[in-house]
């Protein structure tokens, strides 16, 4: 039996509740069907390391990828400013990864 928290959080005004098998922003926003890109994530690179994932988190920028979801939390996904810093960051990810810049060890500083 799985034991679900009754605790919720608002990403882009959308109101979503919490379980113990949320590790991170980005599985909370996929529920909502808010995409947050973080391709270090889903590529098992370092997380955080694109820095693709930014988002405001009450205020404040945090990298959704590590950002455990906590009761009471307030996310801001889409502005402009954030948005531009995404695609600018994804881009800039690409390159890398086109280059052969990028690989699991680069991202993560361990090798």
């Amino acid at each position: 039996m799985k034991l679900f928290s009754l605790a919720s959080i608002k990403i882009d005004n959308q109101k979503s509740l919490i379980s113990l098998e949320d590790k991170n922003l980005v599985d909370v926003a996929e529920k909502l069907k808010i995409n947050i890109p973080a391709p270090c994530l889903k590529n098992k690179r370092k997380d955080g390391c694109c820095k693709a994932c930014l988002v405001e988190v009450d205020g404040k920028r945090s990298y959704a990828c590590t950002t455990k979801p906590i009761a009471g939390m307030k996310v801001t996904v889409r502005t402009k400013e954030l948005d531009r810093i995404r695609k600018e960051s994804l881009k800039e990810f690409k390159s890398q990864v086109r280059a052969g810049a990028s690989s699991p060890c680069q991202c993560s500083g361990s090798c």
